[in-house]
């Protein structure tokens, strides 16, 4: 009984530690998609044009420079504990100590329908998972693509590991990636960039 009851309890745990979750900021996506429906509807679109709208330049440029404002406004509540602002086309760089995390969030959706992901370990031992999610207006994520970082001992002596990802069908979506830690006493530093 105390095996079955123990291998229960192994396998539990080996589930957890494989679960990967795009939803670590509901509140903060919500909060987005509002904002960017306002901005939108201001500019003379409704639902049914965003993606037209999202692909004219003025009208994205626009959007983004209201946007980047929100999240700033919205700094004391939500983004400066939640997750970090996930700008399109430049690199941001972070740290994951032990089994802590860390969430980017695009604060616009993609005027593109496919979109190029690079992470680079920069330095560290640390076990990490990541998980790269799109959502939509209605907060729906969608799971596109998951990994490893230091996942075997192998590749823990290499520092300088990558990751590149290409996720099509993004245009008019938020899109998220989401680092989680797997070890104690370890830490991960990379770089990311979506473009």
């Amino acid at each position: 009984m105390r095996v079955l009851f123990s291998l229960l309890i192994l396998f539990g745990l080996c589930l957890n530690a494989n679960a990967q979750s795009c939803k670590s900021a509901p509140s903060v996506v919500s909060d987005l998609n509002k904002e960017v429906m306002r901005v939108l509807q201001a500019r003379g679109c409704n639902p049914g044009n965003f993606p037209s709208c999202l692909s004219n330049p003025g009208t994205y440029a626009h959007l983004t420079s209201q946007m980047v404002k929100f999240w700033n406004r919205r700094a004391s509540a939500w983004s400066t504990i939640g997750p970090r602002r996930l700008n399109f086309n430049n690199w941001e760089q972070g740290r994951i100590v032990s089994s802590g995390g860390r969430m980017y969030v695009s604060c616009v959706p993609s005027n593109k329908n496919t979109l190029q992901v690079n992470i680079n370990e920069l330095d560290g031992k640390g076990k990490t998972s990541y998980v790269i999610c799109k959502v939509d207006r209605n907060g729906r994520y969608t799971k596109l693509k998951t990994g490893w970082f230091n996942e075997i001992n192998s590749q823990k002596s290499n520092k300088r590991e990558t990751r590149s990802h290409t996720i099509s069908g993004v245009k008019g979506y938020l899109v998220t990636i989401h680092f989680d830690g797997k070890s104690v006493g370890n830490s991960f530093q990379y770089k990311v960039r979506v473009k």
